[in-house]
């Protein structure tokens, strides 16, 4: 199919240049998306998402691509891979938490500032406290031992199971 006209010029943009081999698929430099590119055949520009799709660095035509047909691929968006930081390269202010940490509170499971260990009373935290009522389903897993403070009540339909290995005092 003859062409007239200017094809896309990338000039500095990131960009990669196939030729079609017959195949549908062809993989890509850089990790985008199907929405992240302008993707031309002999200069004509195709329609994402109709005439093909990117996943990753996977490029999938509808149809097969064939030889020696230029394949220009021009990137409008990377994927952006943030990794994981270092070992100690994360601290206190980095972190997204409410409240205001001391010495004597932890970073408790939903981003709060709090006391370690459970709730207590008294000066110091000399007393542990739990519930009254167990109303939600507990297990055991065989690699950790519990403990409570009776009497304590099981609500109707709750079940606390102790996997062997486990072992749940109530004194």
């Amino acid at each position: 199919m003859a062409y007239i006209g200017r094809g896309i010029n990338s000039g500095d943009a990131v960009s990669d240049h196939l030729t079609g081999s017959g195949a549908t698929v062809y993989t890509l430099t850089h990790d985008t998306t199907t929405h992240g590119v302008v993707l031309t055949l002999d200069g004509v520009v195709q329609r994402n998402a109709t005439d093909f799709t990117i996943l990753g660095t996977q490029l999938t035509f509808t149809t097969a691509v064939s030889s020696p047909i230029a394949i220009q691929i021009i990137y409008t968006g990377l994927t952006l891979s943030i990794g994981t930081p270092g070992t100690g390269t994360v601290g206190i202010a980095q972190l997204s938490a409410t409240g205001t940490p001391t010495s004597s509170l932890a970073l408790k499971g939903d981003n709060t500032w709090g006391t370690a260990g459970g709730p207590s009373l008294g000066a110091d935290a000399i007393i542990r406290t739990n519930a009254k009522v167990i109303a939600a389903n507990i297990t055991f897993l065989g690699s950790e031992n519990g403990m409570t403070a009776g009497p304590v009540t099981i609500n109707s339909g709750i079940t606390v199971t102790v996997t062997s290995g486990s072992t749940w005092t109530i004194v």
